[in-house]
């Protein structure tokens, strides 16, 4: 089943059961309904205009997901991490390392880390791990202990806490006591001879101070779980490879969907362009000619992306016609 739609200017215009949606060019899904539309998939068209009304359970069962609202325990929770978690969803991303995030951010005792810290991370680039901790750096001294005080050992392997009340609390005190991390762009603001990465849980975490554009923290209790080098090239490659071999378990391979099947000219010129074969639009309509070249090019741009094919082309199923004649297939032995 196919719906009338009309795609003007920067909107496209779906009617579904006699009500219009309008998608303008803006919004995240734009993308998606328009290369469904020309994919002829008016399920998954249908699927992201007017999403399911069923509640999503995750994790031990305290966030859950209805349409495009997220709730905790049953209260609609408003923050930069609800709205991170529902465009992943929208997008076909898992959310499983984001709710064991929240879940952990949850038992946080203070309302301001809680309100403040995904956005701090979201902001620094910081990785969220799949157990729902998050990583970040710490600069130390050449012996790995730390550079305020020099008694406690950031060696790789070590926990370093002390006592939560004994951290400063005040995000306005910007220079107090507490077990610190940092983004990136911090490091070249502290002294020190090396950097290491902490994995710190989110209940851990005390303040965000507002100095240095809120690129650093504190927090009771981190573990240390790599090093990287001292140059820029090192330091920013930290989360990609040098810290994923030395940290335990803490990334997270998304899974491969498995391509959309299509016989349409979107199909055939997308998986055209995906696997490098010619462009050849050899079709006597020109809109089948437009869409064969719209997934032409998308297949192209994926393949280039190193991304996983989304739509496959596969022959129409051409049912043999029905006769008396030989051969007869269901009597040959």
């Amino acid at each position: 089943m196919s719906y009338p739609y009309l795609i003007q200017g920067s909107n496209i215009t779906v009617v579904i059961g006699n009500v219009p949606h309008t998608i303008s060019k803006t919004h995240l899904t734009y993308e998606k309904v328009k290369d469904a539309i020309k994919a002829g998939d008016w399920e998954t068209v249908k699927d992201i205009i007017e999403p399911k009304k069923i509640i999503l359970s995750y994790g031990k069962g305290n966030v859950s997901v209805q349409g495009e609202q997220l709730f905790w325990k049953g209260k609609e929770f408003h923050s930069a991490l609800a709205s991170r978690m529902i465009a992943m969803l929208q997008e076909g991303f898992t959310i499983e390392p984001m709710v064991e995030f929240m879940e952990n951010l949850m038992t946080n005792p203070s309302k301001q880390a809680v309100t403040e810290l995904y956005g701090f991370l979201e902001k620094n680039n910081l990785p969220i791990t799949p157990d729902g901790c998050f990583l970040a750096y710490k600069k130390v001294r050449d012996n790995y202990f730390d550079v305020h005080s020099g008694t406690m050992d950031n060696s790789v392997g070590n926990i370093v806490s002390m006592e939560r009340n004994e951290v400063d609390d005040n995000r306005n005190n910007t220079c107090s006591a507490g077990l610190h991390f940092c983004s990136e762009s911090y490091l070249r603001s502290f002294g020190g001879e090396r950097v290491v990465i902490v994995k710190i849980n989110p209940r851990d975490v005390v303040s965000i101070p507002t100095d240095y554009n809120e690129a650093k923290g504190r927090a009771c209790v981190y573990e240390v779980i790599g090093e990287v080098g001292s140059s820029d090239e090192d330091t920013h490659a930290a989360f990609s490879q040098a810290v994923q071999s030395n940290a335990s378990n803490n990334t997270y391979i998304y899974p491969v969907a498995a391509p959309k099947l299509g016989s349409t000219a979107f199909y055939l010129g997308y998986t055209d362009g995906f696997t490098g074969s010619l462009y050849n639009p050899d079709y006597s309509s020109m809109t089948e000619q437009r869409n064969y070249e719209e997934g032409f090019d998308k297949g192209s741009e994926d393949a280039f992306d190193e991304d996983a094919p989304r739509y496959q082309y596969v022959e129409k199923e051409t049912k043999p016609p029905v006769s008396g004649a030989w051969p007869f297939p269901n009597e040959m032995g």
